[in-house]
């Protein structure tokens, strides 16, 4: 009966009514999205349609003519992907929505630079998705297709352009400046916000409350940073109770009010300038809670721009569940109201070394940045300090930063293509975990600062100094 009904909903018959009714049309098959015309002509879709459930609510016969009423379950989704060179060797395709589970689709290799994929859906709110074709070799090109609200019975129709990696030029050029030791009580100072003038906001994970404290650093007109000053913050000063992981800051000018990621919990609070919890914060998605992440391993980057309204966050480590695409990444935008905003992806480069044989290694995303134009700076690093005598660890220990750009206004593809602005690294002598950066001052020449500070875990018994870093940016797209 199926192979009937099938064979009926893919030529599009006419069929009538005839129980003392006046005859109707009744079409069977899903009609593409946009401009309600049948599918057909498609070999793939056959063998999809054919899985389909099927729920036949009538067959009758009178005077020759006989009805099915079909009703299809499924929603269908036709990609075409275009991009892709003929020589490719597609083998493996994956659709990654922002929000939901990951469906990797079987494929057959192209002899086009063009691939058609036909899937079904349940029908229903379809999130933002990211869709992956990867190579034999290891390559992955990729787009990012819109959302969508899919209908039982529809056919949808994406044509997207698949991309790879290499971005282009960014337009922005980072000259970073040396580091600038700090004559400051040794501490864990994990993120950074500007304020005004020479006015920051420091956090600090070993600190209780928010974990709050107020910075001066002045910084003369070629980015060269004078004496740095603190003081604890009233609120983090009088808080009680357990110390908090706080490792991320963000200052929102508009509300005079701060806030604050909590990495362990996968909490972002707000705090007022004196430190003291309001009482509200962001509300983070069910799945990057903190069942999500890798312990210890949550939101380390907070930003916010008051320009575009929007906060931005990310893990430091890649979610419990993202094992299907290596050290990939799940940046969220939030509103200045809290609620959830969109969602990308990002992968992060491959690390040198690895925690084997260490006293101390730290890889990830400790930090992001949001610019005036919604494009993001993000910062890796990896930390290495390795177990033997004392001149192993002189010969060995380094850490390594990069500092890489990201559009995800008008990128197209499903992984952020992001552009490298600057990579520096320091040794055992200079060893720095630079984890907070933000946007600071701009210069009587136009370039604006943008600053760095090091978490040195208190020294490290000797091993690590407080640091602030001066990078000077100047934006020019060509």
């Amino acid at each position: 009966m199926k192979r009937i009904l099938l064979s009926l909903f893919l030529a599009g018959f006419t069929a009538f009514c005839c129980s003392a009714q006046p005859k109707r049309t009744v079409v069977h098959e899903p009609v593409r999205f946009g401009d309600g015309t049948p599918v057909a002509g498609d070999a793939e879709a056959e063998g999809l349609f054919a899985q389909d459930s099927f729920r036949t609510d009538t067959t009758f016969t009178e005077n020759g003519d006989t009805l099915f009423i079909v009703k299809h379950e499924s929603a269908y989704v036709r990609m075409q992907l275009e991009g892709l060179p003929a020589d490719a060797g597609i083998d493996r395709v994956m659709l990654v929505p922002m929000q939901g589970a990951v469906t990797e689709l079987p494929v057959s290799i192209p002899e086009t630079g063009t691939l058609v994929v036909w899937m079904a859906k349940r029908p229903g709110d379809l999130p933002a998705t990211a869709v992956l074709a990867t190579a034999r070799d290891g390559r992955t090109w990729s787009a990012r297709l819109p959302g969508h609200d899919l209908h039982a019975g529809t056919a949808y129709r994406w044509d997207a352009v698949c991309l790879l990696p290499e971005a282009p030029a960014p337009g922005l050029t980072a000259y970073p400046l040396a580091a600038t030791p700090l004559d400051i009580d040794a501490g864990e100072y994990s993120g950074i916000t500007w304020i005004q003038g020479n006015r920051y906001a420091v956090v600090s994970d070993d600190l209780k409350g928010g974990g709050i404290i107020h910075f001066n650093i002045p910084i003369d007109s070629y980015g060269a940073v004078g004496n740095v000053t603190m003081q604890l913050a009233d609120g983090t000063a009088a808080a009680e109770g357990k110390k908090r992981d706080c490792e991320g800051i963000a200052f929102v000018p508009s509300l005079a009010k701060l806030y604050v990621s909590w990495e362990k919990h996968q909490e972002i609070l707000e705090y007022d300038l004196a430190g003291r919890e309001t009482g509200k914060g962001l509300h983070v998605p069910a799945d990057l809670s903190v069942k999500s992440i890798t312990d210890n391993y949550g939101f380390e980057a907070l930003s916010y721009n008051d320009s575009t309204g929007l906060f931005w966050t990310t893990t430091e480590a890649p979610l419990l569940e993202d094992t299907f695409f290596p050290r990939l990444h799940r940046l969220q935008s939030f509103t200045i109201d809290g609620r959830p905003a969109e969602r990308f992806l990002y992968q992060a480069d491959e690390p040198i070394r690895s925690a084997a044989g260490t006293v101390a290694y730290v890889f990830g995303i400790p930090a992001v940045t949001a610019l005036d134009d919604g494009r993001l700076l993000v910062l890796e690093r990896e930390v290495y300090v390795p177990k033997g005598s004392l001149w192993d660890k002189l010969q060995k220990a380094f850490s390594r930063h990069n500092l890489y750009l990201v559009d995800p206004v008008n990128d197209t593809a499903g992984i952020l293509r992001k552009s490298l602005l600057c990579s520096f690294q320091t040794g055992a002598m200079d060893l720095a975990d630079f984890e907070g950066m933000c946007l600071g001052p701009t210069l009587a020449d136009g370039r604006r600062t943008f600053i760095l500070i090091a978490d040195s875990q208190k020294g490290s018994g000797g091993l690590t100094n407080e640091y602030v870093k001066v990078i000077l940016l100047t934006d020019g797209r060509p």
